[in-house]
């Protein structure tokens, strides 16, 4: 399989290596099979650290591409794309699939086809790293290696480097190819202009930064000015001659179709008036070949786009329409878009869970503000998930907690079971994200049952909210305790004592009432 990966995208080797870095398997079987790259003769390089950082991610979607570097079991300068591998749960190992420098070199060079692909005698295209050094080989140096080392030398390379080149076979990785042009790219500016390149030659010059380009990888496109320009003084003596004969063919031509222009104009006309009147897919038909066809044509693309952007505004008006169904039920949102301020809705049966994460506030202190948002997206898109599963439908997020119910929108006869079912799910969510995560986080989770309402909150901007003594039953057995734990109110006990255990969990005043709790035991 991996062998047949290689051959099909034409990659150098493809390397699994186990926790402890050990080669336990090429794709080629080559000499740095069965060593380890964090101790053993090949350690040190840019595979040792895309291998450390892989490791240390601890995400199977974790991808590290490194720069070209010397890797001694290649006998060309080596990139590395290093993804860690291994079931769901866990990372067992580290894919590394061997970039070869050849291929860069193809694209860049065309296959040493310059003159065919159009860049004349002197033209070229190389990749530059951050260093300054060249990422693919130079064309001189490709067409002949003695002119390009007398070149490099007058124009400042260092004989040695030039030599070394040579007797390597490649420019990668040896020859600097530092310019104004380089400059400007690595400043992720794109333009062209004309300067002195590697070799010393004043040329026309066109540079970009490689978009996305972790590597700081930059392009140059270039040609000798001389060569570039030559055409010019030629362009302009044919420039002249051939305007002063246009100029008179055309007022000969204008004098004679004058009149037949009018009609194609008013067609254009009325088309314009179908396009004001909201016919925007008006067509034209195309008549002639010459300027008007050309007009009428631009005119049929303007109508087609207007058609586009108008079918792409009911596109916009849908997904608009999906995200607010999505946020509130259908009946408050037909009445929020027809301008009605205070909407409520009164609800006979529904279950509310209310849960917070404890711990995450200490996790806050300790750890960046990225990662702390980053644990709680996590927790609250796997929450989610569950939640859509189960038939639960969320109500609002914060932090640390999590508003939830069941039959709320869609009318549910189990909703009381589908509340419990959901908030094991959550514990069992928070769980195995501590045990992968090493962190101690603790849910605390509160369910009640009745009547609720619900509607919009007017202020700076509309919010979709549910209330009434469910939810404020839900939210004191989720406060009333201190410790972890699923709690119910006796009247979701009464519904679900028989699907799983519980234990009583002491009483809580609620209207000069007090009401009895209960607490899921684990495992029941």
């Amino acid at each position: 399989f991996f062998r047949a990966a290689v051959e099909r995208f034409e990659f150098e080797d493809a390397l699994l290596i186990d926790t402890e870095g050990n080669v336990v398997y090429s794709a080629n079987k080559g000499i740095d099979l069965g060593t380890n790259i964090l101790d053993g003769p090949f350690r040190g390089g840019d595979l040792t650290a895309a291998f450390t950082n892989a490791m240390q991610s601890n995400a199977l979607d974790y991808v590290e591409l490194t720069d070209f570097s010397n890797y001694q079991p290649a006998l060309e300068p080596t990139a590395w794309m290093v993804s860690p591998i291994g079931p769901v749960e866990k990372v067992t190992g580290v894919l590394a699939l061997q970039l070869p420098m050849s291929k860069i070199n193809r694209l860049m060079t065309v296959d040493q086809e310059w003159q065919r692909a159009g860049m004349g005698v002197t033209g070229e295209t190389f990749l530059v790293g951050a260093d300054d050094l060249m990422r693919s080989d130079s064309r001189l140096f490709l067409e002949d290696p003695e002119a390009y080392r007398e070149e490099v030398i007058a124009a400042g390379t260092p004989a040695d480097v030039a030599d070394a080149a040579i007797h390597l076979g490649s420019t990668v990785l040896i020859q600097p190819a530092g310019t104004e042009a380089t400059r400007l790219a690595e400043q992720g500016q794109t333009g062209t202009l004309i300067a002195d390149d590697y070799l010393g030659r004043r040329t026309l010059q066109a540079f970009a930064p490689i978009p996305d380009n972790e590597l700081r990888w930059n392009i140059v496109a270039k040609i000798d000015a001389a060569e570039a320009f030559a055409p010019v003084a030629k362009f302009t003596r044919t420039l002249v001659l051939s305007t002063t004969a246009i100029i008179f063919i055309v007022c000969l031509i204008a004098m004679v179709l004058a009149r037949r222009f009018v009609r194609p104009i008013k067609r254009l006309e009325a088309g314009a008036h179908r396009i004001t009147s909201g016919d925007y897919g008006a067509v034209l038909p195309l008549r002639s070949l010459d300027e008007f066809g050309d007009l009428t044509v631009a005119f049929n693309q303007m109508s087609n786009s207007l058609a586009l952007h108008q079918q792409l505004l009911e596109e916009q008006r849908a997904e608009n329409e999906k995200l607010l169904l999505s946020l509130m039920p259908e009946a408050v949102v037909q009445r929020y878009r027809e301008g009605e301020e205070n909407i409520a809705l009164g609800h006979p049966d529904v279950s509310v869970i209310f849960a917070d994460i404890g711990g995450l506030e200490e996790l806050a202190l300790k750890l960046p503000p990225e990662k702390s948002l980053a644990i709680v997206n996590t927790l609250v898109d796997q929450f989610d998930a569950a939640a859509e599963n189960l038939g639960v439908e969320q109500v609002r997020t914060q932090h640390n907690g999590y508003l939830a119910s069941c039959g709320l929108n869609q009318p549910r006869l189990d909703n009381s079971r589908r509340a419990v079912d959901f908030a094991i799910e959550m514990a069992h969510i928070v769980q195995r994200f501590n045990a992968e995560s090493g962190y101690d986080l603790r849910l605390r989770v509160g369910i009640d049952t009745g009547s609720v309402g619900s509607g919009l909150i007017a202020g700076s901007s509309v919010d979709y909210d549910v209330w009434g003594a469910a939810v404020n039953l839900a939210y004191q057995v989720h406060q009333g305790i201190s410790q972890p734990g699923i709690y119910i109110t006796s009247r979701v006990y009464d519904v679900v004592r028989d699907l799983h255990r519980f234990e009583p969990a002491g009483t809580i005043s609620h209207d000069g009432n007090d009401l009895r709790t209960y607490r899921l035991v684990e495992n029941g």
